[in-house]
């Protein structure tokens, strides 16, 4: 007997939509055309990094399905792991796990029987060469079906089993045929299964942590942020910490979440014995249990006081090579877990350099000094996750040729009159926060402003139309400002004005970009319509065809030299002093036409003065680096050095924040 399954509401599940299926027949319904929607699971290999990481990917038009129920959205309602992943002799490889996060068993039609189809993995595009040149196949599919087209590739799991809410598969290896010509490879797929209930909208959980591994001494603390990725549902999730050894204790804030995050801090006793322990962050709700696993590295004491974490990065931006420094000691090749790296900076502060491998394979170096109070503030996170709601909007009756910014929560979105009226912030914090929106005339026209005070709108709710034609709306202040000290050939003027709102001085564009001589018009918020803790800034930006300052003087043109080196790459060396002006912190980078870039930056603590010289250093013998990714030694390019100062601190009346940056070849 032919079994059909109903469409779920797309809008429903967030954008990550389920596509029907029928046994093979001609009689059996089809999915009505571009009609849902539904998320592709995106996977990135290196080839040099030896890293496979799977993500959601964009939203695509859903087509007919011939078999069951098709699942997407990497992390919501399905994760893919891989582990121990390997390159040899052209076979790059790695184990995969499948987790269900879906409160629903899977491969099964009545909760207890398993299915004959198993949980399958399709191929729906791919593999595609991202970086260096040749073609990867699939080199060892459990076989081939038609799913969203024909003949696509395919692994299967839980052969003969239910695969129960919350459990994760056994691995299964997947092999592709990997020429050495290729650095970089991507895929997309679908998961595939059978479901008790199709007709229900899909109820799902994902758990998840950044950093995912922690180095704290005995007697220390240190936090990780737990995330909840939830799918219709919105009830509370009770936390706890397992297999944590005697003396390690985990508190959760909050402990039984309804929203998408909390806060794990995790304690060692001064008794725990140095080690690595793997522990767990479970969840416990009605949409099933969940776990995540947690690597807590326990160091003699004032050891690994510094962790870096690139854990939640794309794969293409995580550091494929990482060193650190000891006050001027030598450099250290360090190798973390999970792509989080710990490592000690003394009393006299040191140096981070690692390598990132970006689109297309094109490496830039990262040289960053720093005090050890700079270093050891925190996790150095280098892509936050998104924690915070995704709120839509539209505005109304913006003039003809105008730009509308809408900020809520320091998030901003900018609307144009030529274009769709619509908007999306994502990442908004929760909680009460003060929504700006500002119309701004590209052509000189009327201006105009809208501002609604403590909104705390659920996530994925709308924001009431903005309508700059309503009685909320109203006309800007405006302010005459001359400039002095303009110079000749600064020719190029530009102004941009923000509104930091609240006590959290979240910041609100106004807006940016206007073309100004050396008297202008600012625009900003009256006085009508301010707070207390509410203030503006305004940034002026002046420029010429090999300088840029912000407010002051141009930074001093730098020596620049290349450095003697054994290795076969570009290492150039900046000799400067920095301006008053100047003297928080310093960049010098330089790249060549192939775009291998080098960027060296030091903070004016770790300076001690303002005296500077930076270099790319040698790494040619610390293991793992590869001379190729500097710029080689016979390279020609451009180079730029920057610095910026200032008065104040950034969320406080009458600061002033200054930038400046010289460019040339080399």
């Amino acid at each position: 007997m032919l079994r059909t399954f109903r469409l779920i509401d797309a809008a429903a599940l967030s954008a990550v939509g389920l596509w029907l299926g029928a046994c093979a027949d001609s009689s059996a319904p089809t999915a009505p055309k571009d009609q849902f929607r539904t998320e592709l699971i995106t996977c990135q290999a290196s080839v040099s990094a030896r890293t496979l990481d799977c993500a959601a990917s964009q939203p695509q038009a859903a087509r007919g399905v011939s078999f069951d129920l098709v699942l997407g959205g990497q992390g919501a309602l399905v994760r893919l792991a891989s582990s121990g992943n390997a390159y040899n002799s052209g076979t790059f490889s790695s184990n995969v796990t499948v987790e269900n996060l879906i409160a629903q068993s899977m491969n099964t039609a009545d909760g207890t029987t398993p299915d004959a189809g198993g949980v399958k993995v399709f191929f729906n595009s791919g593999p595609t060469v991202t970086g260096g040149t040749g073609v990867v196949s699939v080199a060892n599919p459990d076989g081939t079906g038609a799913f969203t087209g024909s003949s696509q590739e395919y692994f299967q799991y839980s052969d003969g089993a239910v695969l129960l809410s919350g459990a994760t598969t056994a691995a299964k290896l997947w092999q592709f045929s990997v020429p050495t010509t290729v650095t970089t490879f991507e895929f997309q797929v679908f998961v595939t299964t059978t479901l008790p209930d199709e007709f229900s909208a899909i109820v799902a959980l994902g758990l998840s942590r950044t950093p995912s591994a922690l180095t704290i001494a005995p007697g220390g603390s240190g936090p990780t942020t737990v995330l909840l990725t939830r799918t219709n549902f919105s009830g509370a999730v009770t936390l706890s910490l397992g297999n944590a050894p005697a003396g390690v204790t985990g508190s959760f804030s909050p402990a039984a979440p309804t929203g998408t995050s909390s806060t794990l801090t995790v304690n060692v006793g001064g008794a725990v014995t140095p080690g690595v322990y793997h522990l767990t962050i479970n969840g416990t709700g009605s949409a099933g249990n969940r776990s995540t696993p947690l690597t807590l590295t326990v160091g003699t004491a004032g050891s690994g006081n510094v962790t870096v974490d690139f854990s939640s990065c794309p794969v293409d931006q995580r550091a494929v090579w990482l060193a650190a420094q000891n006050g001027t000691g030598p450099w250290t090749r360090v190798s973390g877990v999970g792509d989080v790296d710990n490592f000690t900076i003394g009393s006299g502060g040191g140096g981070l350099a690692y390598v990132v491998l970006g689109a297309g394979g094109v490496p830039s170096v990262t040289v960053q000094y720093m005090t050890q109070a700079e270093f050891t503030v925190g996790t150095l996170v280098f892509c936050p996750p998104a924690t915070g709601k995704t709120l839509n909007g539209s505005v109304a009756n913006a003039g003809a040729f105008d730009q509308t910014t809408v900020s809520l929560g320091g998030r901003s979105a900018s609307v144009f009159s030529s274009g769709s009226p619509a908007f999306q912030l994502t990442d908004v914090p929760d909680g009460p926060q003060d929504l700006v929106a500002y119309d701004h005339s590209l052509v000189g026209g009327a201006e105009s402003a809208i501002i609604r005070r403590s909104q705390n709108i659920a996530d994925n709710g709308t924001i009431t139309t903005l309508d700059f034609a309503s009685v909320e709306a109203f006309t800007p202040a405006t302010a005459t400002i001359t400039l002095n000290g303009l110079l000749g050939s600064e020719q190029y003027v530009q102004q941009e004005m923000v509104y930091q709102v609240a006590a959290n001085c979240a910041t609100a564009f106004l807006y940016n970009g206007d073309i100004s001589g050396a008297t202008f018009t600012a625009f900003g918020i009256p006085s009508s319509q301010q707070q207390p803790t509410d203030f503006h800034g305004l940034l002026v930006l002046a420029s010429t065809s090999t300088g840029i300052r912000i407010i002051q003087q141009y930074m001093p043109t730098p020596t620049i030299t290349t450095l003697a080196t054994p290795p076969a790459y570009k290492r150039l060396q900046a000799v400067y002093t920095l301006p008053t002006d100047y003297e928080r912190s310093t960049w010098f980078g330089y790249q060549d036409g192939a775009n291998n870039s080098v960027t060296i930056s030091a903070t004016f603590g770790y300076l001690g003065g303002p005296s500077t010289t930076l270099a790319l250093p040698d790494f040619s013998a610390l293991s793992g680096w590869d001379n190729n990714w500097a710029p080689s030694s016979t390279s020609t390019g451009t180079w730029f050095v920057s610095g910026n100062g200032g008065s104040g601190s950034v969320c406080t009346e009458g600061a002033s924040v200054k930038a400046a940056t010289v460019n040339g070849t080399y």
